[in-house]
C-alpha cells in the first residue's frame, strides 16, 4: 500500500528547490492545499475551472519565489499560497469587469506578499530557460516563439519580419506546430513543464 508522504514547510521548500524531488512537492501541494484554495475562488465569483487555472498559476509563482530564495518563512506555506491565490484571482476579476463595476470585485491589499509580486519574478534566468528550450526546436521555431512570447509582436508584424511565411494563417500554423513540439518534449517532465510555463509568463 502506497503511503503519501507529508512535508513540513521547510521540507516542502527543500523539495521545490531540487528537480529530482520537485514533482513530489507539487503533488503534495495539490493534495494538501487544493481544496482550501479552490474554496476561496468558488466563494468569490469563480467556478471550478477558474479555480484550477488560478491554483496552477499560484503554484508556478510559489515555485519561482522559492527558487529565488524569496520565501523567508515569515508566513506559513498555506498562508503564502492563499495570499498568492487571492492576489491572482482579484486581479483576474478586475480584468473581467468594466471600469464602472470593477471596484465591486477588486479590493486593495495591505499584505506585503501581494504587493508587486509579479514584478519581483522578472529576471534574466527566465529568458535563458526559454531560449534554451526554444533552441531545441530549431532556428525557425526559436525565432517565431521569441517574437510571439518575448517581444509580444502581433502576427501581422511577425509576417513582416519573417517573409518566408506568406500570411498570418501560415504563421499561426507554424506556431501551433512549434508549440506541439514543445508539449511533446515536456509531456513526461512535469517540473520542466511548470518551470517553462513560469518562465514564459514572467520573462520580459
Amino acid at each position: 500500500m502506497h503511503i503519501e508522504r507529508n512535508y513540513s514547510d521547510a521540507e516542502l521548500v527543500y523539495t521545490l528547490k531540487h528537480a529530482t524531488e520537485m514533482d513530489a512537492g507539487i503533488k503534495f501541494i495539490y493534495r494538501e492545499y487544493y481544496t482550501f484554495l479552490e474554496k476561496y475562488v468558488l466563494n468569490n465569483k469563480g467556478n471550478k475551472e477558474d479555480a484550477s487555472d488560478v491554483i496552477q498559476e499560484t503554484i508556478i509563482v510559489f515555485i519561482s519565489i522559492v527558487e529565488q530564495d524569496k520565501f523567508r518563512g515569515d508566513a506559513s506555506v498555506k498562508s503564502f499560497l492563499y495570499s498568492i491565490t487571492r492576489n491572482l484571482w482579484l486581479t483576474e476579476l478586475k480584468k473581467r469587469n468594466s471600469a464602472d463595476n470593477r471596484n465591486k470585485y477588486f479590493e486593495k491589499s495591505k499584505d506585503t506578499i501581494e504587493q508587486g509580486i509579479i514584478k519581483h519574478l522578472i529576471n534574466r534566468e527566465h529568458l535563458t530557460l526559454i531560449q534554451q528550450l526554444f533552441e531545441k526546436l530549431g532556428e525557425k521555431c526559436r525565432q517565431l516563439l521569441m517574437l510571439v512570447y518575448y517581444e509580444e509582436l502581433s502576427m501581422s508584424a511577425i509576417v513582416e519580419l519573417m517573409p518566408d511565411y506568406q500570411n498570418e494563417q501560415v504563421l499561426r500554423n507554424k506556431k501551433y506546430k512549434c508549440m506541439k513540439q514543445l508539449e511533446q518534449m515536456m509531456q513526461n517532465d512535469e517540473p520542466l513543464r511548470i518551470k517553462f510555463k513560469n518562465a514564459l509568463k514572467y520573462a520580459g
